[in-house]
């Protein structure tokens, strides 16, 4: 079994957290701006694992193309 480092071990946690917390916060009841805020944060966080950490994630191609949009790739609370 390959261990990773502790630190790299929390950054892939984290990342997945933050696609889990990112779908529960845009499937509720909220406005636009909320609901592009939450997908770009889900947007990054598969990204970021798929590139930076090279673990392949269904929705990269399409957290890709999403980011390239403005409503994403400008998102703000």
């Amino acid at each position: 079994m390959i261990k990773l480092h502790p630190e790299t071990g929390q950054a892939i946690a984290t990342l997945i957290n933050t696609i889990d917390a990112s779908v529960i916060m845009y499937t509720g009841e909220c406005d636009t701006a909320t609901f592009c805020y939450y997908m770009a944060n889900e947007f990054k966080a598969i990204i970021t694992l798929t590139e930076e950490y090279g673990i392949p994630h269904t929705g990269y191609a399409q957290a890709v193309k999403g980011m390239k949009m403005d409503m994403y790739a400008n998102a703000t609370l």
